[in-house]
C-alpha cells in the first residue's frame, strides 16, 4: 500500500562522526527526529543526558549575509551543497572572520548614517511642516501650555490613534505622509503626559525629541544646512555600498559558496538539536521510511565506523507513547487526491490509504454528476488561471484540472455542450434528460460498488489486525456484505421481475440467517476462534446490527444523488436557455441574449462546480469512509533543505 512503513533509527557516536551524520540526513530529506524522552526510559540516565539549544551557525549565517546588506543587494538563495567532514565549525568561523572583518566596520558606519540621515530627513519635515503650520521650533519644545511630541507612525496605526483618541486629550495633526508613514505633531495637556506616552508606545509612534530638531536648526537658513547634511549622508552611504559591492562582484562565487555551506550546517545543527550527549557521546534519534534504511546504514558503516546505530520498530503505538508519522508514496495523480483525504483526516499508520481510490471514484462521480464538454472547458480554465495566480494551492487546482476533464470526457458521452443535449453532439452513452431511468440505474449501481469496496477494505483492515470475529461475522465484515450483496441482489431480482431457477424467498432466508450470525458475532468469535473479546450487552448488539442494516440501504440510496445533480445540471442549462431566448425578443435583445448565456454558464459553472464538488466530497467521507477509514494520523515531517524566510531578511 502507498502507506510506507516507519523504523525509528538512534545512532550515537563522537562528535565528529556525528555532525556528518546529520548533514547527510538533512541531504537525504528523509528523517524526522524523535525527542529522547521517547527512548530512554530510565531516569537516571536520562537525568545525565544534556541536550543543546543553541545554533552555533545562526551567528555566523547572520554575519555572512551583512556582505549583500552593506553592498544594498538581496540574499541570494542558499544551495544545498555536499560538505567534507574538514569543514568544520571553527574552520567556517575563520573564514567569515575573513570575508566580513572589513566589511562589518563598514557596517557600523554605515548604520550610524543612516540613523543620522533618518534624524535629518525628521528634522526636514519638521521645518516645513512648522514653516507651513507659521510656527516657531523654540516656542514649540519649550512651551508651558501643552506637551508637544513629533514623530511618525504607520497609516493603519495612525488610524488607530485617531479613533484611540476620540475621548482623550490628544490632538494629532497630520504633517506629511511619505509612503505607508505619517508624520504627525501629537499636543497633550501637561497633566496628562504619562497617559499619551502609553497610547503612543501602543500604536508604535516613532518619536523625535523636539529640543533636538531644534539644536539642529541654527544660522540663517537652517533648511539649507539640514538639506546639505542630508545630500551629504546619502553620498557616504552610497560610496560604503559601491565598495562593499565591488568586493561581492569580485568575490560573488566564493561568498555564494560560503553561505551555502554555512545554511547547510545550520540546517544540519537545527536537526542536532534534538539531540543528546552523555560523556562525549552523542545521541541523535528519529523516524525514517524502511526502505530507506540500507542507505543510511551503508553512508553510516562507511563514513561513521565508530557510530552505534539501533533500529527499532514500534507495533504497540499505544503502550510507547509513540504516534508513528505516516508517510505516503503515490504517483502524481494520486498525490494530488492525498489533500482531498487530508481535508477529513491523514491516515493512522498502518491503515489503508484511500488515495487511490479517492483519485479514482472523485474524477468519475464529478464527471456524472457535470458532465457537459463545454462546461468542462470553462472549469478547466478557470483551475489553470486560479492555479497560476496562487488562489488555489497546486494540488487542489490538479484535482479541479481532473474533474474538469471528466466533465469533458461525460460530456462527451451524454451529448452536451453548454446545456444542449443532445444538439451539437449525438449522445455516445446516454442522455440524461431522455434515459432518466438508465441514469437512476447506473447511480446506485455505482453505489453498490462503492460501498462494497469499503466494507472489502474493512476486512483487510481486520485480516491485518487479525480480528478475525469482526471479519467474518461482523456487519461490515464478511457477513454483512453477504446481507449487502444478497439484499441488493433479491431487491433486483423482485423489482425486475427476473426468472430464477429457486423461489427469491430461499435468498431472503439466507440474508436473515447472515444478520443472526451478525447478533452473536461476539459470542461465535470467543467459542469458534477462541478469540478474546470484550462483552458487550445484547441491547447494544441488536442496535449495532439494526443500525448496519439501515445503513446499507440510507448509504446506497445516497447515490441516487449522482443522477440528481445530472438532471439539476440539464435544468438549469435548459433555464440559461430559455430565458436567453425570452431577452431576445425585448429592444436590444442580441446583446440581452449574449450577457444572459454568458452570466449563465458562467453561474452554473461556478456555483453548481462548487455544489457538485461538496457532494462528492460527501458521498468519499460518508459513504465510503464510514465503512473502513479511522484517520487520525500525523503526517511524516523530516528535516528537509528548506528556504528559511525569516534568514534572508536584511
Amino acid at each position: 500500500m502507498a502507506v510506507m512503513k516507519m523504523i525509528a533509527l538512534t545512532m550515537v557516536g563522537p562528535h565528529e562522526e556525528m555532525e556528518p551524520v546529520a548533514r547527510q540526513m538533512v541531504l537525504s530529506g528523509g528523517f524526522q527526529p524523535l525527542p529522547l524522552d521517547f527512548l530512554i526510559n530510565d531516569r537516571n540516565l536520562r537525568s545525565r543526558v544534556t541536550t543543546e539549544s543553541d545554533n552555533p551557525y545562526d551567528d555566523l549565517l547572520g554575519k555572512m549575509s551583512m556582505v549583500w546588506r552593506v553592498a544594498g543587494e538581496i540574499l541570494p538563495d542558499p544551495e544545498p551543497i555536499a560538505l567534507d567532514s574538514s569543514f568544520s565549525y571553527h574552520k567556517a568561523r575563520r573564514l567569515v572572520e575573513e570575508t566580513t572583518g572589513k566589511l562589518e566596520i563598514w557596517e557600523g558606519r554605515r548604520e550610524v548614517l543612516m540613523e543620522e540621515l533618518e534624524r535629518l530627513e525628521a528634522t526636514r519635515v519638521f521645518v516645513d511642516a512648522l514653516t507651513s503650520l507659521a510656527m516657531k521650533p523654540r516656542e514649540l519644545s519649550e512651551s508651558q501650555f501643552a506637551v508637544a511630541r513629533f514623530g511618525r507612525m504607520s497609516d493603519d496605526n495612525y488610524k488607530r490613534l485617531e479613533e484611540t483618541t476620540l475621548d482623550a486629550p490628544i490632538l494629532a495633526v497630520e504633517l506629511s505622509r511619505h509612503e505607508d508613514n505619517v508624520w504627525i505633531l501629537v499636543f497633550t495637556v501637561p497633566g496628562y503626559r504619562d497617559g499619551a506616552q502609553k497610547i503612543l508606545d501602543a500604536v508604535y509612534f516613532k518619536e523625535f525629541p523636539l529640543a533636538e530638531m531644534t539644536n539642529r536648526l541654527s544660522g540663517d537658513n537652517p533648511l539649507e544646512q539640514v538639506e546639505h547634511g542630508i545630500e551629504f549622508h546619502k553620498r557616504s552611504i552610497k560610496g560604503l555600498e559601491d565598495a562593499a559591492s565591488g568586493i561581492l562582484k569580485e568575490r560573488r562565487d566564493e561568498f555564494e559558496k560560503l553561505y551555502s555551506r554555512l545554511y547547510t550546517m545550520q540546517r544540519v545543527y537545527d536537526l542536532c538539536k534534538g539531540r543528546g550527549e552523555i560523556g562525549g557521546m552523542y545521541v541523535l534519534s528519529g523516524w525514517i521510511p524502511e526502505d530507506t534504511y540500507e542507505n543510511v546504514r551503508a553512508h553510516i558503516e562507511r563514513d561513521a565506523p565508530r557510530t552505534s546505530v539501533t533500529v527499532e520498530q514500534v507495533k504497540n503505538v499505544a503502550s510507547s507513547g509513540v504516534r508513528i508519522p505516516t508517510m505516503l508514496r503515490n504517483n502524481k495523480v494520486v498525490r494530488a487526491f492525498q489533500d482531498v483525504v487530508a481535508l477529513y483526516s491523514v491516515p493512522s499508520y498502518g491503515e489503508v490509504d484511500p488515495s487511490p481510490f479517492v483519485a479514482i471514484t472523485f474524477i468519475l462521480f464529478f464527471g456524472f454528476m457535470f458532465g457537459d464538454a463545454g462546461h468542462g472547458v470553462l472549469l478547466w480554465l478557470a483551475a489553470t488561471y486560479l492555479g497560476k495566480k496562487r488562489i488555489l494551492n497546486r494540488s487542489l487546482a490538479y484535482v479541479m484540472k481532473c474533474a474538469s476533464c471528466s466533465s469533458m470526457v461525460f460530456g462527451l458521452l451524454y451529448g452536451s455542450v453548454m446545456g444542449m443535449e443532445p444538439k451539437w453532439l449525438p449522445a455516445l452513452w446516454l442522455s440524461p434528460m431522455h434515459d432518466t431511468g438508465k441514469l437512476f440505474a447506473v447511480a446506485i449501481a455505482f453505489g453498490v460498488v462503492m460501498i462494497s469496496v469499503g466494507m472489502i477494505l474493512n476486512m483487510i483492515i481486520r485480516y491485518r489486525e487479525r480480528d478475525f470475529g469482526r471479519l467474518l461475522f461482523d456487519g461490515q465484515g464478511f457477513a454483512g456484505l453477504f446481507v449487502y450483496w444478497g439484499s441488493s441482489i433479491a431487491i433486483y431480482i423482485s423489482v425486475m421481475n427476473v426468472k430464477t431457477p429457486f423461489p427469491v424467498a430461499y435468498l431472503w432466508y439466507v440474508i436473515l440467517a447472515m444478520l443472526i450470525l451478525t447478533l452473536f458475532r461476539d459470542t461465535l468469535a470467543r467459542t469458534l476462534l477462541h478469540q478474546h473479546v470484550e462483552h458487550e450487552s445484547a441491547a447494544l448488539q441488536i442496535f449495532e446490527v439494526l443500525h448496519n442494516l439501515m445503513n446499507y440501504f440510507t448509504n446506497t440510496a445516497s447515490f441516487v444523488r449522482l443522477a440528481a445533480f445530472a438532471l439539476n445540471h440539464v435544468a438549469l442549462s435548459f433555464a440559461v436557455l430559455m430565458i436567453s431566448k425570452m431577452m431576445g425578443r425585448l429592444p436590444g435583445g442580441m446583446m440581452l441574449k449574449i450577457l444572459v448565456l454568458v452570466l449563465g454558464n458562467l453561474f452554473i459553472v461556478g456555483l453548481e462546480g462548487l455544489i457538485v464538488f461538496i457532494q462528492v466530497l460527501r458521498l468519499e467521507y460518508y459513504e465510503f469512509f464510514g465503512k473502513f477509514y479511522r484517520g487520525g494520523g500525523n503526517v511524516f515531517k523530516p528535516v528537509t533543505w528548506k528556504k528559511d524566510k525569516s534568514l534572508q531578511k536584511s
